[in-house]
């Protein structure tokens, strides 16, 4: 079943995998090392230029999209592709709230409000749920909460985002409807992304067993991606703060596209 030993993917001969994983992909890996590089250069001691709601926002998200990518990274060369694809759509989702900030600066406050409408859900599932284990909680969760949480919605203007108009505020709707779509099957555990476990005959028809191990079949398609989303997140985040990155971004995107274009490592 598995191609790794009992360590999984902890450790023991998955080292070995992954020093031939590294090789093979070795330009790919240090596009994006170089890429994160450059991302930590401009965020350390970026604290000194948040003067406003909009730059401590937009550097917070730029600050998570850079954490995602590292993960994401790890995990790559990993060869653990469905972690890879739960953390990537994580990540195109944080790409999604920068770029709508950059894009639309009013958006801002009411990507901001949507503490409240989380607020609001969360109160009256629990007002709403007979359970005994959260009998106290539900007491403290009042209707007069449910009512000041109302009138801040109310008094803000506060409407419920979906992550599709969020998504079409940052003119990235294409990328929704395509990659974010397939990525949501790896997050829910949707019966078409089990496949991958699955270990079919020749003819592709007859389950013989089952596979367990690291694979590099979305090696070049998730770092390209990923690494292309990364340079426009650098290039919105150095616009929202004045400054100017586009030619070293558009050196990062042409060489995570030519990857994207060939296949190739």
């Amino acid at each position: 079943m598995s191609t790794i030993d009992e360590n999984g993917f902890l450790e023991g001969s998955i080292r070995n995998w992954m020093t031939g994983h590294q090789e093979c992909h070795a330009s790919l890996f240090a596009a994006i090392r170089e890429l994160n590089r450059e991302c930590y250069r401009f965020a350390n001691g970026r604290e000194r230029h948040c003067t406003s709601t909009l730059h401590t926002t937009a550097t917070a998200l730029f600050l998570r999209l850079m954490e995602l990518l590292q993960g994401m990274s790890i995990v790559v060369e990993h060869g653990m592709v469905s972690v890879s694809n739960i953390v990537f759509r994580a990540y195109i989702e944080t790409y999604f709230y920068l770029t709508a900030i950059q894009k639309d600066h009013t958006f801002l406050a009411q990507y901001l409000g949507q503490l409240h409408i989380y607020r609001k859900k969360l109160v009256n599932r629990i007002r709403n749920s007979s359970s005994l284990n959260i009998a106290d909680l539900r007491e403290e969760f009042d209707e007069a909460l449910t009512r000041d949480i109302d009138a801040t919605i109310r008094k803000q203007c506060i409407k419920q985002w979906s992550i599709e108009e969020v998504a079409r505020i940052a003119d990235l709707h294409d990328i929704y409807l395509t990659a974010y779509a397939i990525l949501s099957g790896a997050v829910h555990a949707a019966p078409w992304d089990l496949e991958s476990y699955l270990d079919y005959d020749e003819a592709g028809k007859t389950i013989r067993g089952f596979k367990y191990g690291p694979s590099d079949g979305e090696t070049v398609r998730i770092l390209g991606l990923a690494g292309m989303c990364m340079a426009d997140a650098l290039s919105a985040i150095s616009a929202i703060h004045n400054e100017d990155r586009g030619q070293l971004c558009e050196q990062f995107r042409c060489q995570f596209q030519a990857a994207l274009s060939t296949g190739q490592p």
